[in-house]
Parts: C-alpha cells; structure tokens; sequence
C-alpha cells in the first residue's frame, strides 16, 4: 500500500463535494431537502447553543460523576450519530467513485479511497459546522468558561472526525460482505428488506426508550470512551485522571490514521474483488411453488409476468424498496410496544394497512415505467393488457394477502382483540390488500415514470411522487370507514345505544364498496392504456 497523492486527493474530494452540491441544486427534490436540511440545522443550532449556555454552568458545579456522564453521553451521541449516518451514506453511494471503471484506472486506488474519505469528512463537517459553533459559543459566553469551550471545539471536531472514519469503514465492510456473501447474494430481497425495518426500530428504542439508554450509557463510563470526560475534569480543577486524559487524547488522534488505512485497505478489496454470482441457471423442468400454485389455474401470460416480478423483486430488491415505506408509519406504535411493553388495540390493523399498500405499491404503481428498457418487448409480446395488468396484480395481492392475515391475525392475538372485532379488521385488511394493487396500476398508468433516480449509487426507475399521492388518496378513502369503526369498537367509544356488531359490519361493507369500485375502475383504465400504449 503507497501512500496517496496529495494533489491527486484533493482534486478527486473536490470533484465530488461539487457533484454533491450540483445533485442538490440541479433537481426540486434536492432543494428542498437543502432548504429543510439547513432550517432544521439552524433551528437545532440555536437550540445546541441556548442548552450549553444556560446549563454550562452545571459542568462547573456538579460532581466529577455527573461531569463523566454527561461528557460521555455528548461523546457517545455524536460518535454514533456521525457513524451511523456515514455508514449509511458510504452503504449508499460514498462507497464506490462515479464512474469506477475509468478512475481506478487512471490513478492508484489509495488516491481515490483518500479522495472519498476526506470528501465524505468535507460533507460531515460542514453539516455539522454550525452545530459545533454554537455549542462552543455558548459554553463561552455562559459559565463554563472559554477554557472548556476550547476542549469542546476541538474534542467535537475530534470525535466526528472519528465517527466519519468509523462510519466510512463499517460502510466498506456491509459492501464487502454483501459482494463476497453467498448467502447474502442469494438472499437479497429478504436481508434488504429486514435490515430496513430493523434499523428504525432499533433507533427507536436508541432515541426514545430510557431504560437502553442507561444501559448503554453505563456501558460507556466503564469503557475508554469515559476517559476524554477527565480532560474536562482537569481543566475545571476537580478530580481527572492525568493517565486516563492522556491516554484519550493520543488514543483519538492516533486512531484517526489507523482508520484511514484501514479504510483504504478495506477499499482495495472492495472494489476489486469479483462480486458472487448466484447460481440462476434456468431449468426447463424445475416446478417452482409458483407454477404449482398458479399453472392451471389462469393463463400462461399472466402467470409468467406475475413469476417475472417476482423474480426481479428477489434478483434486485432495490427495484422494489420503495414499497416498504408504508411500515414507517408503524414507529409510534413500536415505540409503544418497547416502552410500555403492550400491543396497542390499533396495531393489528394499522401493520395490516400498512402491508396492503406495501404490497399494493410493489410491483404495480409503475407498469410501464417499471419495464425500463424492456417495454418495446413487453408491449409488442403476445401479451394482452388485461393480461399484463392481472399478472402485476396478482404479484402484489397473493403474497400481500399470506403477510397481511399474519399480521392481523398475530397481532390481534396479542393485543387480547375481541374475536368478532378482529374478524372485521382483518377482513379490511384482507380487503385492501386485494384491491390496493388494482388501485395502484391505475395510479401509475395515470402518472408513469420512465427516468430513473439515483437509489444507493444505482440508477432504478420508481414510481412518481404523483402516483404515489394518487395511490394513498384512493386507498384512505377507501378503508377509512372500516377503519373508524374499528377504532371505535376498540377504544370502546361506541354509543351505548349502537350495536357493534351493526356498526363493524357497516363500515367494512362501505370499505368493501369503495376498494371494489376504485380497484374494478383502476384495473380497467390500466388495462385499456397499455393495450393500446404506443412509444413515440
């Protein structure tokens, strides 16, 4: 390993610090997230700044056990937010040069590993610019002193520095062992689609769940990453440690080099290494669980492009990952699970919903768009409409509807729901989930997409911002009155004059009326457009 180019770094860290800004100004939906990303920066700044100046003071005169924790918990917070945003982005994109092909063939691979690195230090620090400013700022012009806001300048700066390079390692480490992962390779869909909906609970309970907060936090005192709290100690004149805030300081900056070698040396065999290929020979004679569920059964058109999204969705799950967004919505209700430890009466049917758009989005809401280079095929085949159009509904509803009845089911169970009341909610369930495909395709035929979007470094064809609002539209309206009453019926506001068997029954046949007619209507546009779609 030779070590990296001055000049040659630079140039490629400012390469990509201006594609990052032009990716920002060049499109409305990266302005928007720069606007809001610097509103919400400025508000938090001030925020930062009014804590440290008001409760600078505390540091001064508390006891050197509530200073420890409390530097230890600024340590611990930043470090992991810096790293687990990293991770992600490196994951993502920051990962692996544009145009890969022609850089690691025209400068040594240790420039272009430094290059990322400082460009993704160069976007961390100055995300975080003002922040740090203000905190500083704060602890200057309160109690604390200009002493103690010194340390914290360059202690911050120190610690995001570490959780850049940090992040950025882990980061090259899931791409590494997600290309030389068999196991991985083959299971893409189901790994993909587990670590989404783990990562949001585990920052749940992370951000929002005390009783993992102490125990994280008094793992943390006990470990190194107490001992930068002594140099705190010291400069206010109580109790630090001089071997324990020597042995922070040069275990920091000197960890920061050790980091960045290992970042490139994690880079040489990340980019160069041959991915693993599964094995996809094709055999004439296999009979997946597919063919002997459906062959026979409906036409061999509908069937294959039903198979056909199925086998894209596993293949490349990252064609599909929009549709796991519906399950986001679940957060507040996972965040009462960990903390109270009950399954809230709202929860069967909310991951019920929640799964009946999942499903109804995956593989529907964009037809043509979804087809990519392979629409003049699909459109000349000896495929009808109606044709095409079952089969992507069927890839959405039969699947959705085995998850959907799981979840109600399961869940109604254990939030203790009344049978009859848990009959009706997953028979809405059940109901948006065989209609929200059929509403979806007419949704996406309605607004199609064909340009593709950058999706964790790879250019994937989703369905419009438009398609989507039109989608949830005419699904809301349509499970909105089972939904209330279920509401109703579990949080025991039914009148005392109502009967809930009439109320339940009621709002699940206004449901059932209003998917039936929307999907009947959706379906049949969808059909109609692409038998009679023509490319310019």
């Amino acid at each position: 390993m030779r070590r990296p180019d001055g000049r040659r770094v630079a140039l490629i860290a400012r390469t990509e610090l201006r594609r990052t800004l032009r990716k920002l100004k060049g499109t409305t939906r990266g302005a928007l997230i720069f606007l809001g990303g610097g509103l919400g920066i400025v508000v938090y700044s001030l925020v930062i700044g009014a804590g440290a100046f008001f409760l600078g003071g505390f540091l001064s005169e508390s006891d050197p056990h509530s200073v420890r924790l409390a530097t230890t918990a600024s340590i611990v917070g930043l470090l992991g937010f810096v790293g687990f945003f990293t991770l992600q982005h490196t994951v993502k994109s920051a990962g692996e040069p544009d145009a890969a092909d022609g850089l690691l063939t025209t400068v040594p691979y240790e420039d272009a590993a430094a290059g990322l690195l400082v460009a993704e230090i160069g976007r961390v620090s100055l995300a975080l610019a003002i922040p740090v400013l203000a905190l500083v700022l704060g602890l200057a012009a309160g109690e604390a002193g200009v002493l103690v806001a010194v340390v914290a300048l360059v202690g911050s700066g120190a610690v995001v520095l570490l959780g850049t390079v940090l992040g950025f390692g882990l980061g090259l480490v899931t791409k590494l062992v997600a290309n030389r992962s068999t196991f991985v390779a083959s299971h893409r869909a189901s790994v993909g689609a587990a670590v989404s909906l783990l990562l949001p609970l585990g920052w749940v309970a992370m951000t929002a769940v005390p009783t993992i907060q102490f125990r994280v936090l008094r793992l943390a005192t006990h470990s190194p990453l107490s001992w930068p709290a002594d140099v705190i100690l010291l400069v206010l004149g109580t109790s630090g440690n001089p071997v324990a805030a020597a042995v922070a300081t040069i275990g920091i900056f000197g960890a920061l080099p050790l980091g960045a070698v290992a970042c490139l040396w994690l880079a040489e065999r990340t980019w160069y290494a041959d991915p693993v290929q599964p094995d996809h020979e094709f055999d004439a004679d296999k009979r997946t669980l597919s063919d002997r569920l459906l062959r026979g059964r409906i036409s061999t058109a509908t069937r294959v492009v039903a198979q056909k999204s199925w086998l894209r969705a596993k293949r490349a799950p990252i064609t599909v990952q929009f549709a796991i967004m519906p399950f986001f919505f679940l957060v507040y209700h996972l965040q009462i699970v960990i903390l109270e430890r009950v399954v809230p009466p709202t929860l069967p049917l909310s991951a019920g919903l929640a799964s009946a758009a999942a499903f109804g989005a995956a593989f529907s809401l964009n037809p043509l768009g979804g087809e990519e280079g392979v629409l003049p095929l699909t459109l000349t085949a000896n495929v009808s409409g109606w044709a095409f159009v079952t089969g992507l509904v069927l890839a959405g509803a039969l699947p959705g509807v085995v998850v959907t009845t799981l979840l109600v089911a399961g869940l109604g169970v254990a939030a203790g729901t009344p049978p009859v009341t848990l009959a009706v909610g997953l028979t809405v369930a059940l109901v948006a989930t065989l209609a929200a495909p059929a509403i979806a395709v007419g949704a996406g035929v309605v607004f199609p997409k064909f340009e593709s979007s950058s999706v964790q470094g790879h250019d994937v064809v989703v369905p419009s911002g438009w398609a989507f609002g039109l989608y949830f539209l005419v699904l809301g309206v349509a499970v909105t009155p089972g939904s209330l009453t279920y509401l109703l019926a579990v949080r025991d506001l039914v009148p005392i004059p109502v009967n809930v068997a009439w109320l339940l029954g009621g709002g699940l046949a206004a449901t059932a009326a209003i998917a039936t007619a929307g999907a009947v209507a959706g379906f049949l546009y969808a059909a109609n457009r692409v038998a009679t779609y023509r490319l310019d």
